[in-house]
């Protein structure tokens, strides 16, 4: 990681989303969706995979958990009116190719229609935990530690308990005005349940996951150089 103290502990979700009609895929209808989806299950393994008439739901998403691509793990691969979305836990350069891979094997399994260079707008969720010694939350002599120590001086002499408190997170979204935001925030917090002093933090985008990376590491190095 850099030579810097940050340290990748998982990648929890690789996510990548191709917007895409579903019926640009299947424009003539001669697909016929029930062969789709028993081919997907075979293809992949899924454990589960839609089998009931409500599952069918494209504005919900027809969703598959617990596939193989190879041998990549498919967490989750969902089919929306509007959409395609498959995670894994390695990469989001692994779910596209894998997702591209399968659009190439539909064509010739069931004759859709897939065209790269036509469909080329994507979305992204990157989740994952990483180890840093650098006080990214607030440096000491910092203007967020002066406030933080302030603060805890303000909480014990109300509460009488001097548990020392820190900051949490940082989070970017975009304005939500005059629209709500479409994509997941950029947060970098503390870890849940995992003590401060663990020095373990969480953090989450809407990128592409080297890019989510690379980001954190020249976050982590402008702290540490301030």
């Amino acid at each position: 990681m850099g030579g810097r103290t940050m340290q990748l502990s998982a990648v929890l979700l690789a996510r990548v989303l191709l917007f895409v009609e579903s019926f640009d895929l299947n424009p003539r209808g001669k697909a016929y969706y029930p062969n789709i989806v028993q081919g997907i299950v075979e293809k992949c393994g899924f454990q589960k995979f839609p089998q009931k008439l409500e599952e069918f739901d494209e504005v919900k998403g027809v969703e598959f958990i617990g596939g193989r691509w190879g041998d990549v793990t498919i967490e989750m691969m969902k089919i929306f009116s509007n959409g395609l979305l498959l995670d894994t836990r390695i990469s989001t350069a692994e779910s596209e190719r894998i997702l591209a891979e399968a659009l190439s094997w539909s064509v010739s399994a069931f004759g859709l229609v897939y065209n790269p260079r036509s469909m080329n707008r994507r979305g992204y969720v990157s989740q994952l935990t990483f180890h840093t010694e650098v006080p990214l939350l607030g440096k000491p002599e910092s203007p967020v530690s002066k406030f933080t120590q302030r603060a805890n001086e303000a909480f014990a002499q109300i509460s009488g308990d001097k548990t020392p408190w820190q900051p949490i997170a940082l989070t970017l979204q975009s304005d939500q005005v005059p629209r709500k935001p479409v994509n997941a925030p950029f947060t970098i917090q503390r870890r849940a349940e995992v003590a401060f002093s663990d020095n373990k933090y969480f953090s989450e985008a809407p990128l592409p996951t080297d890019l989510h990376i690379a980001l954190l590491e020249q976050f982590e190095a402008d702290v540490e150089g301030a």
